[in-house]
């Protein structure tokens, strides 16, 4: 049974000046850790962690990391990608080796501008 600890933080909101716009636009941090669901016991899992400027929706984000994950390994033509995309939600946002093939583009038209390369979490 998995533990409903999800792997994601958010920073303060930052504001930006948008061209064209008269007002001020807020902006968040997001930290995405992975896995994102973790099983509680005595000794942690290590994740790997990356952050994003964008924000998760409040209802359903491993649904929609899981998605973001399905579309970047059929970009990135990763090995045996229609397979891995038939797993469940819960699966993809596992496994870290998925999160690191999805290309910066396809975060990026999601709506995640990464901020930095993955690294190991503490």
């Amino acid at each position: 049974m998995m533990g409903a600890g999800l792997g994601l933080t958010t920073l303060p909101k930052r504001f930006a000046v948008v061209p064209g716009k008269s007002s001020l636009s807020a902006m968040s941090t997001v930290t995405l850790r992975i896995p994102m669901i973790t099983a509680t016991g005595p000794v942690q899992p290590s994740q790997l962690c990356r952050e994003f400027q964008g924000s998760l929706p409040t209802v359903g984000a491993v649904a929609f990391i899981a998605h973001i994950i399905r579309e970047g390994l059929e970009e990135a033509e990763f090995p045996d990608w229609q397979g891995h995309n038939a797993l469940p939600d819960e699966y993809l946002v596992q496994e870290a080796t998925l999160a690191k093939a999805v290309p910066n583009d396809v975060w990026i038209r999601n709506g995640f501008y990464p901020l930095g390369d993955w690294h190991h979490g503490l």
